[in-house]
């Protein structure tokens, strides 16, 4: 009876995500929203049945998504299917939503990394570099234009416009990071909202003031500073490597003081509306979220949050 019960779910659930990917396939707006909800048959299917038969779900799929849209396509199905799976396992084990999310982000991770290693070995198609060269051809096109209107192109603004571009080419693992984390959040949001309709366990998010990092993550963030001394030869994997960790690491920092601000606040009876003014600022001035970054810094070295009253 269970099993019958299990395979009539996954009847529904593959019916739910092969219209959910034809939209997301062939849907010009409607598409993007719908791409978003292709984890949810997963999340749901693997909440009740478990891990196992979600992997014989995902099979199916990937025979579903290549029948709708081509071989091409089977990367987005493997990507929101393995992602809906490790977020359905983790909150059926009724584990903390940032840890959810940051599972979820791991995999979008993984997926995003493999399917650009495969775009470059097999299909020689790099999305990264050909929008580099697409941006630099304009900018080209329209220095061009200027010369041609008389005016001479400042030379200054010439090189810090290719540094820019070199910058960004090195800054590509930094940028799949925080694409992860952004789609892993996105599919975690509109999912949510379905599941407790269905009565799934689902949880809460713990307040944003009690997210904390281990401290190890501030010995790697010290590591990686020391590191940044050495003057690495520039485009070699050290020199790629310690500018990413950096970043990423950096990003850490500020969400640590964010979270050190907003329990500070909390604390002091700030009101909400004084704290999200404050943080929109903070993100329009670069120069603040250096200082949020230090709060960060030692709140996690000194654990700064119980010295407040």
């Amino acid at each position: 009876m269970r099993k019958t019960h299990a395979l009539t779910e996954a009847a529904i659930e593959l019916a739910l995500f092969a219209v959910l990917f034809l939209l997301a396939l062939y849907a010009p707006v409607i598409g993007i929203v719908a791409a978003l909800f292709l984890a949810l048959p997963f999340m749901v299917f693997t909440m009740r049945n478990g891990l196992a038969p979600a992997v014989l779900l995902l099979a199916a799929a990937l025979v579903i998504s290549g029948l709708i849209g081509s071989l091409l396509s089977l990367p987005m199905a493997l990507m929101f299917g393995t992602v809906g799976m490790a977020v359905g396992a983790m909150l059926s084990k009724q584990k903390n939503r940032y840890l959810v999310l940051l599972v979820g982000a791991l995999v979008f991770l993984v997926n995003i990394v493999l399917d650009y290693i495969i775009s470059i070995q097999f299909l020689h198609v790099d999305m990264i570099q050909d929008t580099l060269a697409l941006v630099r051809e304009s900018f080209d096109t329209a220095m061009n234009l200027m010369k041609g209107m008389g005016q001479a192109p400042p030379l200054e603004m010439k090189r810090q416009f290719e540094q820019g571009l070199k910058l960004i080419g090195y800054m590509v693992p930094t940028l799949f990071v925080i694409a992860s984390f952004a789609l892993a959040y996105a599919t975690i949001i509109v999912s949510l909202p379905v599941m407790k309709r269905l009565k799934l366990p689902v949880g809460s998010w713990p307040p944003f003031r009690e997210l904390t990092w281990p401290k190890t993550v501030l010995w790697v963030y010290v590591l990686v500073l020391l590191l940044s001394l050495f003057p690495f030869k520039e485009g070699s994997f050290a020199y790629i490597a310690v500018l990413n960790l950096s970043y990423v690491l950096q990003l850490a920092m500020i969400v640590q003081g964010f979270s050190f601000l907003y329990y500070a606040a909390y604390k002091k009876g700030i009101g909400k509306g004084v704290v999200a003014a404050g943080t929109v600022i903070c993100l329009f001035l670069p120069f603040l979220l250096y200082l949020v970054a230090i709060f960060g810094i030692i709140d996690l070295g000194f654990d700064l949050r119980r010295r407040i009253l």
